[in-house]
């Protein structure tokens, strides 16, 4: 059986505890502010340019590392909801290296949906895909996108192209 001091002590430590968490929260949570001494902004050759010094006072409320194909939806979408949403691209340079940068069309439809289109079809430099051609052991075959039952201008885009053909062997 418990003692009634026992009961009485955690009761106690619980409600003083309780309290300086609160004192200590409302002390250091808040708002915080922080002062950005240099912002150095890169244009993803390995040039920068130091911007000037500025002051943050508002909080973010989501941090999206990768600003690719869906890290850049998902900060869009985040954002139209009225979250602050800070971006963070490693490099936006052209890799040395074949990459996965085909919008396929089933992507180009969910930017449609999410308001997006002008983003796939004006602000990059994409060219049309109308399906894969495969090569090997000196065959080849075309598959084109079952597309027929969408609008005309639902393809899929790749936006370096150049890189479709960098390898005999890929």
């Amino acid at each position: 059986m418990v003692s009634y001091e026992y009961v009485l002590a955690g009761v106690l430590v619980f409600l003083l505890g309780s309290i300086f968490f609160m004192i200590i929260s409302s002390t250091l949570g808040g708002k915080k502010q922080f002062k950005v001494l240099e912002l150095v902004k890169s244009d993803g050759f390995g040039n920068a340019k130091s911007l000037p010094e500025m002051e943050e006072e508002k909080s973010t409320d989501v941090v999206i590392v990768g600003a690719r194909v869906a890290g850049a939806a998902l900060a869009y979408t985040l954002a139209k909801e009225g979250r602050r949403v800070h971006v963070i691209e490693r490099d936006s340079s052209e890799p040395d290296r074949i990459v996965g940068e085909l919008l396929q069309p089933g992507g180009y439809l969910k930017l449609i949906e999410l308001g997006l289109e002008y983003s796939a079809n004006e602000s990059i430099d994409a060219q049309k895909v109308f399906g894969y051609a495969l090569y090997k052991d000196g065959k080849d075959i075309t598959l084109s996108y079952p597309l027929e039952s969408y609008r005309s201008d639902v393809r899929g885009r790749e936006e370096f192209p150049q890189w479709a053909f960098h390898s005999k062997n890929a």
